[in-house]
């Protein structure tokens, strides 16, 4: 009889068990939607200079992100805080553009968004970029070999969560003598990437202070 167990002994152990988890998860997830609390956990990846000025501007690729960004990029060629505005070059096909009645890649869409807002285009150029494993870095370095000489001080602009893993991507790959200048997109709060997962952000973080 000594190996016979009572089967209720061991379904309330589990069964808290599983309360515990499910009531922890619940908390974690309902704490991590506050936006308070996120833009507090995220507060140590926002780098931003509100009065960033150079030579040149170099807005981030970024999916749907990327209009914010560029938005940022006129505000700061309307500012005449930049002469200039660089940007990852994008052959990818994209929508349907009926006003050219033709199918438009990425970068006549962004050329046409900045057109939009105002912005010269003789004051843009869009940049060759190989594929590689880090997207940032790998932007970072291209830059590095393309970035015109008479630049000295570069303003980077990305999503907010993402700017010290930027600046730390430019800072490495870029010459001494260039100045890395944050300009975030938008606040935090207003970012298109408010709810994205953070931790992978600092994740990334970690590892770019290795590989970068």
């Amino acid at each position: 009889m000594k190996y016979l167990f009572n089967r209720a002994s061991f379904s309330k152990p589990k069964a808290a068990t599983v309360l515990s988890l499910m009531t922890a998860c619940g908390v974690v997830v309902i704490l991590s939607s506050s936006p308070p609390i996120r833009k507090f956990v995220a507060a140590p990846l926002v780098v931003h200079d509100v009065d960033a000025r150079g030579d040149a501007c170099y807005v981030l690729a970024g999916g749907v992100s990327t209009w914010e960004r560029l938005a940022a990029g006129a505000d700061l060629i309307q500012w005449k805080r930049v002469p200039r505005l660089l940007l990852m070059r994008n052959d990818g096909t994209y929508p349907y553009s009926f006003k050219a009645q033709a199918s438009w890649t990425g970068t006549q869409w962004q050329m046409d968004y900045l057109a939009w807002r105002g912005v010269s285009l003789d004051r843009v150029v869009a940049l060759e970029m190989p594929e590689g494993l880090f997207g940032t870095l790998n932007e970072a370095r291209n830059v590095a070999k393309l970035l015109p000489r008479d630049v000295k001080k570069l303003v980077v602009v990305s999503s907010p969560a993402h700017m010290r893993r930027v600046v730390l991507a430019f800072r490495r790959s870029l010459p001494t003598e260039v100045e890395v200048v944050p300009f975030a997109a938008t606040s935090f709060e207003q970012s298109s990437e408010m709810y994205y997962p953070i931790w992978i952000e600092y994740l990334k973080l970690l590892v770019y202070y290795v590989v970068a």
